[in-house]
C-alpha cells in the first residue's frame, strides 16, 4: 500500500507561480487520494484564498512571523501524511515528482530524500540569473557532499520530523540545510532523488542580492552550532568580502553553459556583489547571536 503524502507549500505574494505549482500537483501520477496539499500564507498582500480556490488544498495562515520555516512548521502541525514533502511556491513539480520522491525513500530504505531542482534558463538569461542557477538550490551537491538538502524539494518520513523537531523559525534562509544536517547527524539516511524533479525560474539581480543577505544571516548561527568560535566566525566574515577567484567562478558555472569573456566578467561582478551581500548578512547574523 502506498504511503500518504502531505505536500507543504509556504507562500508570500506569489500567486501566479503558486497556481503553476498547484496545477502541476493536480496532475501527479501518484494516487490523488494519497496526496494532501497544504498551502500556508505567510502574510501575503495578495488574496491567496482567491489563488487556491480552484484547487483541492488546505489553506492555512501564519502571519505573526515572516519566515518560510514558520509557515512550514504550521503546515507540518496540520499535516496527516506518513511522508512530508516540502516545496516552494516558485517551483513547478514534474508529474512524477511525488511518485519519484516516495520511491527514493522506499527503495533506498531512506529517511529523507532531496530531489533535483532544475532552473529554466533562457538563451538571453542575465548574469545574475545564470549565477543563481549555478549557486543556489543545488540539492545534488548538498546531498552528495554536505549531507544536507533544501526544502525546495525535500521528502521526509513523518517519524523523522517527530524526532528531530520543527525548523528554527527566526531565520528566512539556511535552516533547511541546518535541519537536514542535524537529522543526518542523528543517524537518519539522506539520499538524492534524481528523478523527483521540480523546475524554477532563476532570480534577477535585486532578488538574488536579498537572498544572499538572508543566507548570510543564518551562517553564524549554523557555524556556532557546529562549534566555531566567535574569532573564527569573525575571520570568516572578513574573508567573505574578498573578490571571487576567476577559476573558482569558472568551476562553479561550467555546468550551466559556456560564456564569452564579456559575459563572464559580468558574472564575476555579480559574484562579488553576492559575496558582499553575503558578508553583510553574516554581520547581521553575528550581531543576532551575540546580542550586540
Amino acid at each position: 500500500m502506498k504511503p500518504s503524502v502531505s505536500v507543504i507549500i509556504p507562500v508570500l505574494n506569489n500567486c501566479f507561480q503558486l497556481k503553476e505549482n498547484l496545477t502541476a500537483l493536480r496532475c501527479q501520477t501518484y494516487p490523488s487520494d494519497k496526496i494532501e496539499i497544504i498551502v500556508v500564507d505567510n502574510g501575503s498582500d495578495e488574496d491567496i484564498s482567491e489563488c487556491v480556490r480552484d484547487f483541492p488544498v488546505t489553506l492555512l495562515f501564519r502571519t505573526d512571523l515572516e519566515s518560510p520555516y514558520a509557515a512550514r512548521n504550521t503546515g507540518y502541525a496540520a499535516a496527516s501524511g506518513e511522508i512530508i514533502a516540502f516545496t516552494d511556491s516558485n517551483k513547478t513539480p514534474t508529474e512524477e515528482w511525488v511518485s519519484e520522491g516516495v520511491r527514493a525513500l522506499l527503495q533506498n530504505s531512506a529517511d529523507l530524500a532531496g530531489g533535483e531542482i532544475l532552473f529554466s534558463l533562457s538563451e538571453s538569461a542575465a548574469a545574475a540569473e545564470v549565477f543563481d542557477a549555478a549557486f543556489f538550490n543545488n540539492n545534488r551537491t548538498l546531498v552528495t557532499n554536505e549531507a544536507a538538502a533544501v526544502t525546495g524539494n525535500l521528502f521526509i518520513r513523518r517519524e523523522v520530523m517527530e524526532d528531530v523537531g520543527t525548523f528554527p523559525d527566526n531565520f528566512r534562509s539556511g535552516m533547511d540545510v541546518w535541519w537536514t544536517r542535524k537529522a543526518v547527524s542523528k543517524g537518519y539516511k539522506l539520499v538524492f532523488a534524481e528523478q523527483a524533479v521540480v523546475r524554477c525560474r532563476p532570480r534577477k539581480f535585486a532578488s538574488l542580492m536579498k537572498k544572499s543577505v538572508r543566507v548570510g544571516k543564518s551562517h553564524p548561527y549554523i557555524r556556532k552550532q557546529a562549534g566555531d568560535s566567535l574569532a573564527t566566525l569573525f575571520a570568516t566574515i572578513i574573508r567573505t568580502f574578498a573578490p571571487p577567484g576567476f577559476f573558482w567562478l569558472r568551476k562553479k558555472i561550467k555546468a550551466t553553459g559556456t560564456y564569452g569573456f564579456g559575459f563572464f566578467l559580468k558574472l564575476w561582478m555579480v559574484a562579488w556583489a553576492y559575496k558582499c551581500c553575503l558578508g553583510y548578512g553574516r554581520i547581521k547574523g553575528l550581531r543576532l547571536i551575540t546580542g550586540s
